[in-house]
């Protein structure tokens, strides 16, 4: 409180040069903190306060700001990140109750009247101010950038709300009525909810700003829903639901935040994992096909060499070393199928269709399993990361197909649907209960739906028991586009 012929249940100076002195070199601080109690006397002065209140204010102000400065600083080493309930626990600690509670000793002198009384009006507008606009400074600081590369609809629907903000505070504390009825107050609580959801920390922090300065306005003018209670109640009142309204909202910012963040950790982690395995198969792909294949080739050069220097004199001997030669070839083109089934070399060199196509012929020879196979209108040049994605989709889809089903056939149809590719795998076979998934599935079902996650697809597993399966995956087609 500052003005003394007017009742101010907040006062902002010190909050927003904390905030300044968060974004600037220590070594800039005196200069900052000198100019700004200049600017601070200068106001008191216009406003009438008197010259022995502003002797208590200045030291108060400068026991508050370096308290808070000093205390963030350390414990944050930069500019604070409210972006999860511990940092927001320290925030407040330093800022919201410890640098007001000392300042409060101090200014309380300046304020005439009963000290305690002074004390807790000094305490709570310092409170109301660091609670609100420096979080919403830091806020805009760290996620301004982020923020406006936003797409036109975010910023839109950033709009409305803090349209409708405005419009509810305005009639809620600012409109002149004199309704005592906490309607209106009720009716912020939605906005606010809409504010941490949605838009994080820039979100409440901006709509606590329009709720904040509207109704302290509306209580200076002589509005608003506690002005019967008196004018020193009026303005406990006032800074009490401020406080209290902003306070869960903001710890609720912070823990969807921290959840936010912890999922977008655990995404990058998924991805990583899988590049991790993609990387490994490629490599034992390569040592498959390019050292056990031709050591293979060459044992059974050597025992089919062998076999001709033995001729006809031992039929029994040349009859094992033929059969010996027809199982190395065996397990040769075992080991050469397995090679294409960890890394496709024609996936990776004539796309996605012939990637898959080759495979389904692969597939349906080695498991003795028909598979038609069907495409329309897909892309001819599908990025890596999306075709590995759906390829891998089509391989799981029919090993479950050998493994579970029982079906002798299955379906294989990729096509460009609406704005999406789309790719089906389907069978006759004895299929399963839906029910099962719930728990989680099997690590096919987890991958297919990680990897397509990951790209910004989705799968959808429909199933009857002896009627078959299907399984539908869609990526959208701005993962998928053409290359030029």
């Amino acid at each position: 409180m500052r003005n003394l012929q007017t009742v101010w249940p907040l006062w902002p100076g010190c909050a927003i040069l904390v905030a300044v002195l968060m974004m600037v070199r220590t070594r800039i601080w005196p200069v900052l903190i000198l100019v700004s109690f200049a600017g601070f006397i200068v106001f008191d002065l216009r406003v009438g306060v008197p010259v022995a209140s502003i002797v208590w204010f200045i030291p108060a102000d400068t026991i508050e700001v370096l308290t808070a400065a000093i205390g963030l600083r350390y414990w944050f080493g930069g500019v604070p990140r409210l972006n999860n309930a511990n940092s927001l626990a320290k925030y407040g600690l330093v800022a919201v109750v410890l640098a007001p509670f000392v300042a409060a000793f101090v200014s309380a002198r300046g304020i005439p009247g009963d000290y305690w009384t002074s004390w807790r009006t000094s305490f709570l507008s310092e409170v109301l101010a660091f609670l609100t606009l420096t979080p919403a400074i830091l806020s805009w600081l760290n996620e301004g950038p982020a923020w406006l590369q936003k797409a036109r609809t975010y910023h839109i629907e950033f709009a409305v709300l803090t349209a409708t903000t405005v419009l509810l505070s305005y009639f809620a504390f600012a409109a002149g009525t004199k309704s005592d009825s906490p309607a209106l107050l009720y009716s912020l609580v939605p906005l606010l909810l809409w504010s941490a959801l949605r838009f994080g920390w820039i979100g409440i922090t901006s709509s606590m700003i329009i709720i904040v300065f509207l109704s302290v306005w509306g209580l200076v003018q002589g509005r608003g829903p506690f002005l019967s209670l008196g004018s020193q109640s009026s303005m406990l009142s006032l800074q009490l639901f401020l406080i209290f309204a902003a306070t869960p909202f903001m710890i609720l910012t912070a823990v969807v935040e921290d959840r936010k963040r912890a999922g977008e950790q655990l995404e990058t982690l998924s991805g990583r994992l899988i590049e991790a395995q993609e990387e490994e198969r490629k490599r034992i792909a390569r040592d498959v096909h390019d050292d056990y294949s031709q050591r293979l080739a060459m044992l059974a050069i050597d025992v089919e060499n062998l076999t001709e220097k033995v001729g006809d004199s031992s039929v029994e001997t040349k009859q094992e070393l033929l059969d010996f030669y027809q199982r190395i070839s065996e397990l040769g083109a075992d080991m050469h199928s397995l090679s294409h089934q960890l890394h496709s070399s024609t996936l990776e060199s004539l796309g996605l269709v012939a990637g898959v196509r080759a495979f389904c012929e692969e597939f349906a020879v080695v498991e003795q399993v028909q598979v038609d196979f069907a495409h329309e209108n897909v892309p001819r040049n599908v990025p890596g990361d999306a075709a590995l994605c759906l390829f891998r989709v089509v391989q799981e889809g029919l090993r479950n197909v050998k493994r579970h089903s029982g079906a002798k056939k299955a379906s294989i149809r990729m096509e460009r649907s609406g704005g999406n590719l789309h790719l089906s795998v389907s069978d006759k076979g004895k299929g399963f209960d839906p029910e099962s998934l719930l728990d989680g599935g099997g690590i096919g079902i987890w991958s297919m739906q990680e990897r397509l996650r990951l790209l910004g697809g989705r799968l959808e597993t429909k199933s009857h028991l002896m009627q078959g399966t299907t399984i539908d995956a869609w990526l959208p087609l701005n993962r998928v586009q053409e290359l030029s």
